[in-house]
């Protein structure tokens, strides 16, 4: 049985540590690590005790860190409805001309995992993901990876996913729009109001949350069947707060208070879902907070 606890504890972060985010963009750290300082991945691995991952997920980890390397595979806690998952992001900008990707990916976690979805590394994406959760696996089986590809003639920077099967069936899931956060508040929040999930009259702090006003980028995303906000470079009082907000397990939520101090030199990102109802009230579908392995 893993002691993931002991892993988060022992995931001391260095001075020459990388300080990316999500999308593998470097930033400057808040402050410098303090002497025990923490990796982003204790968190992840505080994450894995708190939804009673077993050793598969583990040795998925350690493969995947292997093969890529560190720091070189962004990972996202998901929380949805309680249960917690894992979704797994790997980035080469040069497109097809990359050095890894889904082929390598299927080779790395096949002794784990059966990835059953075709390689389709001919088309364009600059990212691919996998989400696991207890049930996958068990299963022994990945059923679903999603491509992230480009999105030319869009006034900020954008991107669109698709989500691709084992059987090899394709399908569009989501449309994502980055803005400053600090110069491109009204444009973000024009473009989440042009939506069919937001109605007339929504209260802005229902969305843009007053406790991550510190965030260096805002997403906008248009899914399939809810809208989503993603905060990214917020400090740790602010993702202390999402965690909170969007209902995840108090064990994770006291690992990030007892070790707050030990992760303040970073600066993390975190998106939620969310539908409204008639009356506008906003309800959360699922949360997500990342960093890097």
């Amino acid at each position: 049985m893993t002691d993931w606890l002991a892993k988060a504890h022992a995931a001391r972060a260095r001075p020459s540590d990388p300080a990316r985010d999500f999308c593998q963009w470097p930033f400057a750290l808040p402050r410098p690590p303090a002497p025990n300082a923490l990796r982003s991945e204790a968190l992840l691995y505080a994450a894995c005790a708190a939804a009673g991952f077993d050793g598969r997920m583990e040795a998925l980890l350690t493969r995947l860190r292997d093969a890529w390397g560190r720091f070189e595979t962004v990972w996202g806690v998901k929380c949805a409805g309680g249960a917690l998952s894992v979704e797994l992001y790997f980035y080469d900008y040069d497109r097809t001309g990359r050095r890894r990707g889904i082929a390598e990916f299927r080779r790395t976690v096949a002794p784990v995992i059966d990835c059953a979805v075709p390689a389709r590394d001919e088309l364009p994406y600059f990212m691919f993901s996998a989400e696991v959760d207890a049930a996958t696996l068990a299963r022994g089986r990945l059923e679903q990876v999603d491509l992230y590809l480009g999105n030319p003639g869009s006034s900020v920077s954008s991107g669109l996913c698709y989500g691709l099967e084992w059987d090899g069936a394709r399908e569009f899931r989501n449309a994502y729009f980055f803005f400053d956060a600090r110069r491109e508040g009204e444009r973000a929040w024009d473009k989440l109001t042009e939506s069919v999930f937001v109605p007339q009259g929504a209260d802005r702090t229902d969305f843009f949350w007053p406790e991550m006003e510190g965030m260096e980028i805002l997403v906008v995303a248009n899914k399939r069947h809810s809208d989503a906000l993603y905060f990214s470079r917020i400090d740790v009082d602010s993702l202390r707060v999402f965690l909170a907000r969007l209902g995840f397990p108090e064990p994770l939520q006291a690992f990030l208070a007892e070790n707050h101090g030990r992760l303040r030199h970073h600066l993390f990102d975190a998106g939620w879902d969310f539908r409204c109802a008639p009356d506008g009230h906003v309800h959360p579908v699922k949360g997500g907070f990342y960093g890097l392995l």
